[in-house]
Formats: structure tokens, sequence, C-alpha cells
């Protein structure tokens, strides 16, 4: 690699703002008076970038006391302390020496409404509630060959009960018909000569 490269990479800056044309900006320089230095803003309308790599440059536009300014610095000057974008403007072209003819309002650039992306902060686990928290404790599962005996007995005890309530009912079924069929029994005589004994008696004594 050539060293001129080498040499003009190490004065890039890496901790630059993203602008562009039509951006308010405010740029913060070094000047050099007499014994002292000291550091100016320059603030005006990004009216064109050129150049790339160290050679790169754009162009800030002002109006003061009604006096058009302009003023080109470096992007990778030494002598820059802070580059600050104040307003973002909506454009469609890459130079706007339109501006220079517009007196007025029409000298301003529209808006741009830029939303910054927020830090994607850490969601907050939610504690999920055990579900056996004052629920009754759960009964042991009997094992499968329990199961299938106590099926079987309550099979065994539900066909008890069903026979004795056959043979209830049939016990209860032949009683009636005993009843219905036997014929009604024959007055004895000794009852009907006792009828007739007291009936004679009451007349007698009236």
């Amino acid at each position: 690699m050539n060293k001129l490269v080498e040499v003009e990479n190490g004065m890039l800056k890496s901790d630059l703002t993203e602008f562009g044309p039509g951006d308010t900006m405010k740029v913060y320089f070094r000047v050099h008076e007499g014994k002292k230095d000291k550091v100016q803003a320059f603030q005006g309308v990004c009216i064109q970038i050129r150049g790339s790599g160290p050679n790169r440059s754009f162009t800030l536009r002002k109006i003061s006391q009604g006096i058009g300014i302009e003023r080109i610095f470096p992007v990778h000057s030494p002598l820059i302390e802070k580059i600050e974008v104040v307003r973002y403007g909506k454009v469609r072209r890459a130079k706007l020496y339109y501006l220079r003819d517009k007196v007025g309002k029409g000298r301003y650039v529209k808006e741009r409404i830029v939303r910054k992306t927020q830090e994607a902060k850490p969601r907050k686990r939610r504690r999920k509630k055990s579900k056996t928290a004052g629920q009754p404790e759960p009964v042991a599962q009997p094992v499968a060959g329990e199961v299938v005996e106590e099926v079987a007995e309550e099979a065994s005890g539900a066909a008890s009960d069903a026979t004795v309530e056959d043979t209830v009912t049939k016990d209860a079924s032949a009683a009636d018909t005993e009843t219905k069929n036997s014929p009604p029994e024959a007055v004895s005589k000794e009852a009907t000569d006792a009828a007739t004994e007291s009936g004679s008696q009451s007349v007698e004594e009236s």
C-alpha cells in the first residue's frame, strides 16, 4: 500500500455525526488570535458536500444582517472541535444553490422529522404462579392392577345387589298372585249360630 494513503487514512475521523444537504448545522472550530486560541461557532444550512476521504468538505450558508455568507469546512480538519446537527432538512437535491436566489421565508428548508432509535430495554420476566398454591394435595393414584381389582369388586357387588332386588320383587309378585287366586274362606257354622243367638236375645229383651 502507498505510504501517502496510509498517512491520509490516519488523519480520518471516526466520531463524526451523520448529516446531509439541507441540514442546519453548527460547527465549532478553533481560531488563533495573537497568543490565544478560542473556539467559535458557525451555524448555517449545508448547501453542498463534495470530495471523499481526507479531501471531503461541506459548505454552510447563512444570512447575517441581510448579507449571505458561505463558508467551506473540511470534514476531517483538526481545527474542527465538534459538528452538531440542529435541524434536519427535507430536500430532493444534492446541491442547494437555488437558495442563493431566495429571499424571506423562501430561503428556509422544510424540516424532516427523524426519530431516534431507543436502546432496547431488557424485558422483565414475570414469575409464573404455581398452580398448586392454595389447592389440596393431590391424591396418590393407584396402580393399574389395583384399579382393575377395584373395578371387578364394584362390578360383583353391583351384580349381587341386582340379584337380591330381583328375588325380593319376585317374592312380592308371587304373594300378590296367591292372594288374588285364593277363594274366600267359608263362614263356620259356629259363627253363624252365635250370631243368630245374639240376635234372638236382643229381640226378647226388647
